[in-house]
This record gives C-alpha cells, sequence and structure tokens, in this order.
C-alpha cells in the first residue's frame, strides 16, 4: 500500500471543517478523499 503524504494533517484539516459546521462529504472533497478514506484514517489514529 502507498503511503500518504501529510495524513495526519489532512485528517486534522476535516477534523476542523467539519466542527466549524461543514459537511463531512464537502470537507472530504476539498481534500479529495472518500468518506470510507476518512473514516479508516480515524480508526487507524485511534488503534
Amino acid at each position: 500500500m502507498a503511503a500518504i503524504p501529510d495524513k495526519d494533517a489532512k485528517c486534522r484539516a476535516i477534523e476542523k471543517m467539519i466542527a466549524a459546521g461543514k459537511g463531512v462529504t464537502e470537507s472530504c472533497r476539498e481534500f479529495g478523499i472518500s468518506e470510507k478514506t476518512l473514516y479508516r484514517w480515524r480508526k487507524a489514529t485511534q488503534a
């Protein structure tokens, strides 16, 4: 599997956008990732 550059930074930025009231789908689109990818990243950082 290929490494994603700045994955943690992207995840944090998306989380901030969601906290500010933007939708999950819209926030993910701005970074070019799917919602499923975001949820996988969240799960990986929680483990």
